[in-house]
Formats: structure tokens, C-alpha cells, sequence
């Protein structure tokens, strides 16, 4: 099961990638799940708020390389299309929707991180964009929502040169809302999204419109951009080297 939906007494709805042994990649398929799987709990009225997380010990590595391969730009645009709307859920969800953070949040992981309007993260945790180590851009919304958290100039640095972000530093640039202990992440995210889902729900969504208002600009630029680059013989040369685990050699094709 590629996505584990547990609801508790409360109206706590626990979502979880549940790939543990590769990190939890966000691969098409569970794109698709995690869409649906918002979907349902956004219209269901025993769910209060949400809490989106990952098995094993880590958030994702991001982006399934086994997913990436050579295919027809509209079969991408057609895989983007779900991205978009899965992104747009998340990030104008009408219920608390809360990031637990533990371990790795890497490329798509750190943009499915960054659309929830709130992230929990574990003092062990790490964030790293690696897009263009594989010869893409951010995708997943990342262009519109990484800059209002740490600011335009930091987040263009961090998606440029693919520094490794540790917890204290996240939580001081604003990249996290709130840090806790290893293995803590879910009970504490739970405790805040079910205090925000006390608060007058109109005002709430009106607040996130506003600061979604971009994503759509953002999204549409990734759907034309990133088919036309995961086809490129840079990011087959980036899915190699990623691979063969040596730095790649680009050559701007």
C-alpha cells in the first residue's frame, strides 16, 4: 500500500508514504494516491485536520528516478497535470494540513514539505533541493512556495547549489514552523493541526488563498519546462551518475 490513511478519535487523519526501503519516493502512482487520498479527506466530515508524513524513519528522497525515463512530452504533461492538482489541494487545503518531518526531505520530498501550510521537523532532519544535480528545475509548486518561507535570495541560493540544510538551521531560516524529538514529529504535528482546526475555518482559508495565489504561475511553468528536461541527455546523464553514485558530467543538451 503506497499510502497508509489512519484516522484517530479525534478526527486526526494520518497519511503516510509508505515505501520505507527507498525512502518514500513520489513517483507517479503515489502522486496520484496522495491526491486522491486528499481529495477524500478534505470532503469527509469525521477528518479535522491532516498530518502527512513518511514511513521509516524519512519524509522522501523526492522524486522516483525508476519514473523518469524517456517518454512522450504529453504522457509528462499528462503526469504534470496531476501534479498540479494534487500541489493546488495542498496548498489551499480547507483543513489543518501539517508536515511531519523526520530524517530526509530531499527534492520532491522538500516540495511536498514546503506545499503544507505548516512542517514539523525533527531535530535530526535534513532538507536538500538536488534538482539540478539530476539536470532539472523545482517542481511540485517549490518555485512559489520555498521563496515566502526563507525569502526570495536564500531560496534561490539553496535551489542553486544544493546545500544540505540541517533542522536548527531550517527552523532559524523559517524553512520549519517548529522542531521536536526524533520519532516526535507526527504526535506533535497532530497536537497543532487539531488546535488550528479551533479556528475559524473562513478567515483560515482566505489566509492561504492569498499566500497560493502565485502557485498556479508556478505550476504551469514546471509543466511546460521539466517534460522537455527529463527528456534532455543531461538528466539521462544525471539519472546515471545519480545511479552510479559519481558527479555528473553536463554538457547543456
Amino acid at each position: 500500500m503506497s499510502i497508509e490513511i489512519t484516522t484517530d478519535g479525534e478526527g486526526l487523519c494520518t497519511l503516510t508514504l509508505n515505501e520505507p526501503e527507498r525512502r518514500n519516493p513520489i513517483g507517479h502512482a503515489r502522486r496520484q494516491d496522495l491526491r486522491d487520498a486528499l481529495a477524500a479527506a478534505a470532503t469527509d466530515d469525521a477528518v479535522r485536520a491532516v498530518v502527512l508524513t513518511g514511513a521509516g524513519g524519512h519524509f522522501s528522497a523526492g522524486g522516483d528516478i525508476r519514473d523518469q525515463g524517456a517518454r512522450s512530452l504529453g504522457i509528462h504533461r499528462e503526469r504534470f497535470a496531476v501534479v498540479s492538482d494534487m500541489v493546488t489541494r495542498m496548498a489551499r487545503f480547507p483543513k489543518p494540513l501539517v508536515a511531519a518531518v523526520e530524517g530526509w526531505a530531499a527534492g520532491g520530498g522538500l516540495a511536498l514539505a514546503m506545499a503544507c501550510p505548516m512542517v514539523v521537523a525533527s531535530r535530526e532532519a535534513r532538507f536538500v533541493a538536488a534538482f539540478t544535480k539530476i539536470g532539472l528545475i523545482p517542481d511540485m509548486g517549490l518555485l512559489s512556495t520555498l521563496p515566502p518561507r526563507i525569502g526570495g535570495a536564500r531560496a534561490r541560493r539553496l535551489l542553486l547549489d544544493n546545500r544540505v540544510v540541517e533542522a536548527a538551521e531550517a527552523e532559524g531560516i523559517g524553512l520549519v514552523d517548529t522542531l521536536a524529538d526524533p520519532g516526535e514529529t507526527v504526535r506533535v504535528a497532530g497536537e497543532l493541526a487539531l488546535k488550528e482546526a479551533g479556528e475559524a475555518p473562513l478567515p483560515r482559508q482566505f489566509i492561504l488563498d492569498w499566500f497560493a495565489r502565485d502557485i498556479s504561475e508556478a505550476l504551469e511553468y514546471e509543466a511546460r519546462l521539466q517534460p522537455m528536461l527529463i527528456n534532455s541527455a543531461d538528466a539521462a546523464e544525471g539519472r546515471a551518475a545519480f545511479a552510479e553514485k559519481r558527479r555528473p558530467q553536463f554538457r547543456g543538451c
